[in-house]
């Protein structure tokens, strides 16, 4: 397509199909003709090339052969056919009779109903049209007459407002006043592109957490098949522990009774020495070994249940305080409430065996990158970025990932998170109301936030280091200065100004 020219633009009536005319003229002056198609159609969204007048496919984003849609084929080489037509009813086309049919003749909630009927509508939209109408048993001409008003003269909002769907736990954004929802709920953007990038970061920031808390689980299960395997274990040892005292009688009436055993045999019944009164006492033999090495046998195995005993109760102890720890754990996971608990979980688990530590990067001598952690983002008054790190791991990428030149600030004698204030190469020093707005914040997410006023150490990232073999989030500091001040927070980064 390099060079080529787009001659006209079509959109598929009430579709997210676009259409894109082609020409493109070769260095002998002639004049090829193709059409982009893009489908903008979900999980099954394509961009597919075409030739033209033939309309054979020429290229495509995502091949589709007919093992994997019966519907149609999208392969280089084969006619391009349509997606199916929807069965959704155009707005105009929709009246009182058909909401009415809609609502009544549905086993779906009114909102799932409508979307499944009627184009361009989603659940959020269609939940709004309810609210505006009454509610869900809203009259059908009063609920067609919003939709129709809706769509003809939509009352757009200077800019759109973001939220958490929780009926399906996905993040969604508006360009209409939603009010059905608690103002509390939204949050404003100055515009759709900024609203649409908050809800696909805070999706990923989503899905990221759900994978986590799965490799959690995952670990943590693996983690009790392992205990309960070597508890079994122990346990099957401490019984025959138990028996000490039985294997010493055993081997006693043998050692007494030697000239009775035939060699042979697989058992002896034998008197009972040691108490008359009680029944003949029968005792396993082992049939390739001389009496004397089975008497024996016993006696050397009540001296070792004896000596493994005590062993065997203290492991056993052990065993049970871990797998009261690991319930513990499954039991915190199970309510979860959000990121922080499940970072704080994270690094707890970690800390304490349950997982493993990632490895990944550990080799050579690079500053590691801080790809792939999420600090909070701050701007101070005059422009400089202060990153927060969420966790304890977090804390030590942050601070591995920063610029030398960088600013460390830390709550003295406290636990609390790792401050970077980003010089971003700035040639200048920060001036002391940027200091203290890092170190308020600095203050604000540490053990200290309570307190009206609290010492916050800072120097640069370069005389920052971490002791070895120090856990997650410890470090050490040099040519360190203090500031006394309030905990506070300041403007987020993403918040407008």
């Amino acid at each position: 397509l390099e060079k080529a020219q787009i001659e006209a633009v079509h959109q598929v009536p009430m579709d997210r199909i676009i259409e894109f005319a082609l020409t493109k003229r070769d260095r002998f002056g002639g004049v090829t003709h193709a059409r982009l198609i893009a489908e903008l159609t979900g999980r099954y969204a394509n961009v597919i090339l075409t030739g033209e007048p033939d309309g054979r496919v020429l290229g495509c984003v995502r091949n589709v052969t007919s093992n994997m849609s019966r519907a149609r084929e999208i392969l280089p080489g084969k006619p391009y056919r349509p997606p199916p037509p929807s069965r959704k009813k155009h707005v105009e086309d929709v009246d009182s009779t058909f909401v009415d049919e809609v609502l009544k003749g549905s086993d779906d909630s009114p909102e799932v109903a409508l979307m499944r009927s009627i184009c361009s509508l989603d659940t959020l939209t269609a939940r709004e049209l309810l609210h505006r109408a009454g509610g869900p048993n809203a009259d059908a001409g009063l609920l067609s007459r919003e939709l129709k008003q809706m769509f003809d003269a939509p009352d757009f909002l200077d800019g759109a407002v973001g939220l958490r769907d929780p009926t399906e736990n996905t993040f969604k954004v508006s360009p209409i006043p939603l009010r059905h929802i608690e103002l509390e709920s939204q949050r404003s953007f100055p515009s759709a592109s900024e609203a649409i990038e908050w809800a696909s970061t805070e999706e990923w920031l989503l899905r990221t957490g759900e994978q986590k808390q799965t490799r959690i689980e995952k670990s943590l299960v693996a983690q009790k098949a392992s205990l309960e395997k070597k508890m079994e274990f122990l346990e099957r040892a401490y019984a025959d522990a138990q028996e000490a005292d039985q294997y010493e009688k055993f081997g006693n009436l043998l050692m007494n009774n030697l000239h009775k055993i035939t060699p042979g045999a697989d058992s002896i019944t034998l008197e009972d020495l040691f108490h008359p009164d009680s029944p003949p006492v029968s005792i396993p033999l082992q049939s390739h070994r001389i009496p004397l090495e089975n008497a024996r046998d016993y006696l050397k195995r009540a001296r070792k249940a004896r000596r493994a005993e005590p062993i065997l109760t203290r492991r056993l102890e052990a065993l049970r305080r871990k797998r009261t720890e690991l319930t513990s754990y499954f039991e915190r996971l199970r309510s979860l409430n959000n990121e922080g608990d499940l970072d704080k979980l994270w690094d707890e688990a970690q800390q304490a065996g349950w997982l493993h530590a990632d490895t990944q990067g550990k080799k050579g001598n690079k500053r590691p990158s801080m790809g792939g952690i999420h600090p909070r983002r701050y701007l101070t008054s005059g422009g400089w970025l202060v990153l927060i790190g969420r966790n304890n791991n977090e804390n030590d990428r942050l601070t591995k990932g920063s610029a030398k030149d960088d600013i460390f600030l830390h709550a003295r004698g406290c636990p609390g998170s790792h401050a970077i204030l980003k010089s971003d190469s700035r040639t200048e020093s920060p001036s002391k109301s940027t200091l203290q707005e890092a170190a308020s914040v600095a203050a604000y997410w540490s053990k200290a936030r309570s307190s009206k006023t609290v010492p916050v150490d800072y120097t640069k990232v370069r005389f920052v280091g971490k002791p070895r073999g120090s856990p997650p989030g410890l470090v050490s500091i040099r040519n360190e200065k203090t500031l006394f001040v309030q905990p506070r927070e300041i403007r987020r980064a993403d918040e407008p100004v």
